[in-house]
């Protein structure tokens, strides 16, 4: 069963986090210059390194089946959620911040805490072999809707970026069941931490350059946020239940599907575009995403997983 206080939780950190980066923007102390550098920071150390913890610490046959049942759950929900995003989203060139949106959920920020406290240790394999798909797409399919350039050699570099390292070394110490030395879990652990406040920080500050009081006005905006919310999670359950995907397996594709849109959009928008309209649209679906999401997964998760 789905802890909806672990998510009340988890929502409550990231919301609360985004609205201090948006105060300290408005002081000043975060600036354009200061959230460029964060950002470099985060996406080449910190989120490989949670990449890399987000797997169980041993392996075992049961262990290794929902892995698996992971990696083919997100491969099949991408198959069909991209050429759908393309549907949705036909025409206009900025249409690929829309398309990032709708496919890419926060399954790394608020995904890992709520899985862990939700469905335990069967629950993360499932959500490991996910997240490894994930990373896969999001670094290559995800990139190169920013970057109109994007070639056969962008994709071999995208594969050896530092979270796609970050993940696959993951997934070879949970399969060989290695344990990291307690002096290593500790420092990796401490630079995972710093992932989820500095990327939040970065979207509050990205969001400062919006006019809040036409959030809501932004029709485009709006309809993003509720299809993204929407559409993903009730597919996800049809779809698994069709081919006889286990009970945690379900659950949890569900509610990584349900969750708001990931905040990389706002990083990946600073780093391979860097337009202020751009960021501060990127920091409103994101922001909006998640204030709608406070009603949109309680309901889907009663509705769906329970």
């Amino acid at each position: 069963m789905v802890d909806l206080g672990s998510f009340y939780q988890g929502i409550g950190v990231v919301v609360v986090l985004i609205l201090l980066g948006f105060f300290l923007s408005k002081i000043k102390v975060l600036n354009d210059v200061a959230v460029k550098a964060i950002t470099n920071l985060l996406l080449s150390v910190a989120l490989p390194i949670a990449f890399m913890r987000s797997f169980p610490a041993s392996f075992s046959v049961d262990a290794g089946r929902m892995f698996v049942w992971g990696i083919g759950a997100a491969a099949l929900l991408f198959a069909i959620l991209i050429p759908l995003a393309q549907v949705f989203f036909r025409g206009k060139s900025d249409n690929y911040e829309y398309k990032f949106a709708f496919l890419f959920n926060n399954t790394s920020f608020i995904g890992y805490p709520l899985v862990s406290a939700a469905f335990g240790l069967e629950g993360m394999t499932v959500y490991a072999g996910f997240m490894l798909v994930w990373t896969l797409v999001v670094f290559t399919y995800g990139v190169k809707l920013f970057n109109r350039k994007f070639g056969f050699r962008d994709v071999i570099k995208s594969l050896v970026n530092p979270n796609v390292i970050g993940i696959v070394a993951g997934a070879t110490m949970f399969l060989c069941s290695f344990q990291m030395p307690a002096f290593g879990n500790k420092l990796f652990g401490t630079i995972a931490g710093v992932t989820t406040p500095l990327s939040l920080l970065c979207v509050g500050f990205m969001l400062s350059e919006a006019r809040l009081v036409t959030i809501f006005k932004r029709w485009r905006v709006v309809i993003v946020c509720i299809l993204q919310l929407i559409v993903p999670p009730v597919l996800t359950y049809f779809v698994l239940k069709l081919i006889g995907a286990p009970l945690v397996v379900i659950q949890v594709a569900v509610l990584m599907e349900a969750l708001p849109t990931a905040a990389l959009l706002g990083l990946f928008t600073k780093k391979y575009r860097g337009g202020k309209h751009l960021a501060s649209e990127a920091g409103e679906i994101v922001a909006l995403s998640t204030i709608l999401s406070l009603v949109t997964v309680p309901i889907l998760v009663n509705l769906l997983v329970i």
